[in-house]
């Protein structure tokens, strides 16, 4: 009787916002890991039921209860890559009262572009999506409803109302800051089995995440792909939620680890880490990506450090404007380019000539014109060197890299001619 009442509820309110349909669950109280057990012999465990189905977990992440400055954070658990999960690791920010309506972020926000990953079918053991870019009032309207998720780089608007975390505030890990997203679902939601050639800390905001991990080595039981030759991130092609034991028998010897979150948690995924996320709810999360680094130099981690400081006090290398992402950087100079290609390089001596090109595409991304990759990759190498390493990077030539920056720069400057925008300034 119950579930009926709800059901008409969710009918009415439908109808009076001018929406056909019913709202998605929005319960929360899903049970995880889940229980391992088999029903038949002839099948494997976990057989077309969702990924962790097929084995017991290892266990849960580590844990810890106050979210640890930069230096404590660093040397305990980046510098060995060891993923960590911090209760209570943001409770200061606007965005954790103000956000927590959506007439709120439709009012102040619902003009402003966002991009929204879309569900499109199955087919056979696989998941297919596109990516839209939408306005943000767009995707409230329909979110309740669709199979849609937002998963954008913060826009510019919002970043003042989001938390820089304490662990992040200062040192190498600050100026190693590579992007900033945004994540919100409604409903029960499952993402990819996916890496990150960057460390990870994604904190939530709203809602329930469930997180497994699995260490890098495994990813060939998931028929795994490559962002790029060499690279540590990438993704399963997979249905998470539909896991053929019989075709993909290594999966049932994979162990895991997990980790529920809850609003105000926060958990570190290493560079490399396999994850996979389950959220529940109306659900509102962050993620800060940060590459990793070859060594912790504490500059500015004396200051003393207030509860909350914005995002937008942060730099990172990535931005999104006007519906598009873009380097934040759109004037590059010679030091600033070489600085840029130190970050992209991490902890490794070298910079290989995949990742780079890998690199310059993204960047490039907002020009539908510009010189190949492997072009500009030849200018910053002598012969045919298929890396940079960190002293080729640290010597090359002012001249040389500023013709490259030029090359990176040139899309932004034709665009922000074109909308006759202020000028930006160098980092």
């Amino acid at each position: 009787m119950e579930a009926l009442v709800l059901a008409v509820l969710a009918v009415v309110f439908a109808v009076a916002q001018g929406k056909i349909g019913f709202i998605k669950d929005q319960s929360m109280d899903a049970t995880f890991p889940p229980p391992v057990f088999r029903q038949d012999p002839a099948i494997p465990e976990g057989h077309l039921r969702p990924l962790g189905w097929q084995r017991r977990s290892d266990g849960p992440v580590k844990e810890i209860e106050e979210m640890p400055n930069t230096r404590e954070f660093y040397n305990d658990y980046v510098k060995f890559s060891k993923p960590v999960v911090v209760r209570n690791g943001i409770t200061e920010a606007p965005a954790l009262s103000l956000w927590e309506s959506d007439d709120y972020l439709q009012t102040q926000y619902g003009k402003v572009n966002v991009t929204v990953t879309v569900k499109v079918m199955r087919k056979k053991d696989e998941v297919q999506t596109a990516r839209h870019v939408m306005k943000l009032k767009k995707f409230l309207y329909d979110y309740m409803y669709e199979d849609w998720y937002l998963a954008s780089t913060v826009p510019v608007e919002l970043l003042p109302k989001l938390p820089l975390p304490k662990c992040l505030r200062c040192g190498s890990l600050s100026e190693s800051l590579q992007e900033a997203e945004l994540w919100m679902s409604s409903g029960g939601t499952s993402s990819r089995l996916h890496s990150h050639d960057d460390h990870n800390l994604h904190c939530v905001l709203f809602g329930r995440r469930d997180f497994i991990l699995i260490e890098k080595q495994f990813k060939a039981n998931f028929a795994y792909q490559q962002d790029f030759e060499g690279s540590v991130g990438g993704h399963s092609k997979l249905d998470m939620e539909m896991v053929n034991a019989f075709k993909f028998k290594n999966i049932l010897m994979t162990p895991w680890t997990w980790s529920t979150l809850y609003p105000g948690d926060c958990i570190l995924v290493p560079a490399g880490y396999l994850h996979q996320v389950r959220s529940y709810g109306r659900s509102l999360s962050l993620t800060i990506l940060f590459a990793p680094v070859p060594s912790f130099d504490d500059e500015g981690c004396q200051l003393v450090e207030e509860e909350f400081r914005p995002l937008s006090e942060a730099s990172f290398t990535w931005a999104f404007l006007e519906g598009k992402r873009e380097l934040s950087n759109w004037k590059l100079n010679a030091e600033s380019l070489r600085k840029l290609l130190l970050v992209q390089m991490g902890s490794r001596q070298s910079l290989s000539k995949a990742k780079f090109v890998h690199f310059y595409e993204e960047a490039m991304n907002i020009s539908p014109e510009h010189p190949e990759g492997d072009e500009v990759f030849s200018m910053l190498v002598k012969g045919d060197k298929k890396e940079l390493t960190r002293t080729d990077v640290t010597l090359l030539a002012e001249a040389i890299l500023d013709k490259v920056a030029a090359i990176f720069n040139e899309p932004h400057e034709t665009k922000r001619q074109k909308s006759h925008a202020p000028a930006h300034e160098e980092f």
